[in-house]
């Protein structure tokens, strides 16, 4: 009897035992379940999330083929219809957002740059370069070799410009020499010898500005194809200039006019802004004629000279001295003369 009670004890424990391990087993079995589905729906949500943006990639895609198809056909039309103008008109929905208008405006301003410059560029990489940046997708180029092609499309860019300054510089000094040759024998004209050709309109009275003094004057200015790109009198206010903050060839003119004075001058490219010339208006080695009337010399202070080091001793006062004023100053001959007797 004792034999068959710890017998059905036995089988009562592996039976528990079973039905732990069978829990257990339910439970690990649940919550593998769950990662499962935990891990399909991260999975699908992720996959929904590149179909999305696949979507709006080829969205964005068409809409600019589509944009650029109807600029070229409307380009070709206006180019039928206006040979002379050719000027494409926007098309496209009008950007509304702020999103949208800050992509519109970015596009503007890199078109009109690449413009301004006379950089071609193919439409359709450009937009694939512009996602491949934006949506990290695989770049069909790599760094180095984007690099390189920027580097050496600026290098070709520089280089245009470089010989178009060049040429433009030669035919603008070509001009400039023919026009003074021609300004020159014209009656009441003379020449300096930098080359300033000037004319006396009206006489005037008084003593000339100095370089130290200011001049009061009303002009005009132009370059020598007739283009007027500066005038006091348009704006209804004579202006004054110091005798030297102006160019070489108002300096040397303004130091031989009396006040009252009119005078039209000509002006060589070295003595007006030479090579750089002042854009947008005076391009590089432009030569100009200006029409200058002195209204008034404004006094400068005259210059200081300084008188020149007679001695190398200097005096430094006392600390008792210094309180009161006093300076360094170089002792005179004497004082130093005088120094030598106290010391012998």
């Amino acid at each position: 009897m004792a034999v068959l009670a710890l017998s059905a004890g036995c089988s009562q424990s592996k039976v528990n035992d079973l039905n732990a391990e069978l829990t257990n087993t339910q439970t690990e079995l649940s919550s593998t379940l769950s990662d499962l589905v935990d891990a399909k729906k991260a999975q699908k949500e992720a996959e929904e999330e590149r179909d999305t943006a696949k979507e709006q990639a080829e969205t964005a895609t068409t809409s600019f083929r589509q944009m650029q198809a109807a600029l070229a056909e409307q380009r070709r039309s206006a180019d039928q219809n206006n040979p002379e103008e050719g000027e494409p008109k926007a098309t496209g929905n009008k950007p509304l957002t702020k999103k949208e208008r800050f992509s519109y405006a970015v596009g503007m301003q890199i078109g009109g740059d690449f413009k301004n410059k006379e950089i071609e560029i193919e439409f359709g990489q450009f937009a694939e370069g512009v996602k491949t940046a934006y949506l990290v997708k695989e770049r069909l180029m790599s760094d180095v070799e984007s690099k390189k092609v920027l580097d050496q499309v600026w290098k070709d860019y520089q280089d245009r410009e470089k010989a178009k300054r060049t040429s433009m510089g030669e035919i603008a000094q070509k001009a400039g020499a023919e026009y003074l040759a021609a300004n020159l024998k014209k009656p009441g004209v003379k020449t300096t010898t930098s080359g300033l050709q000037y004319r006396i309109i009206k006489d005037g009275k008084g003593t000339p500005p100095t370089k130290s003094d200011k001049a009061e004057v009303h002009y005009r200015g132009w370059t020598i194809d007739g283009n007027e790109f500066d005038s006091s009198y348009t704006r209804k206010q004579p202006s004054t200039f110091g005798i030297t903050q102006v160019i070489p060839g108002w300096t040397e003119a303004l130091s031989m006019m009396n006040p009252g004075a009119k005078w039209e001058i000509v002006v060589p490219q070295e003595l007006a802004y030479g090579p750089g010339g002042k854009r947008p208006k005076i391009p590089p080695y432009s030569t100009l004629r200006f029409e200058i009337e002195l209204l008034s010399v404004i006094k400068g202070n005259a210059p200081v000279v300084k008188k020149p080091v007679t001695s190398n001793i200097v005096r430094i006062p006392s600390q008792a001295e210094l309180k009161q004023g006093a300076k360094p100053e170089i002792l005179s001959k004497e004082q130093e003369a005088e120094l030598k007797k106290k010391n012998k």
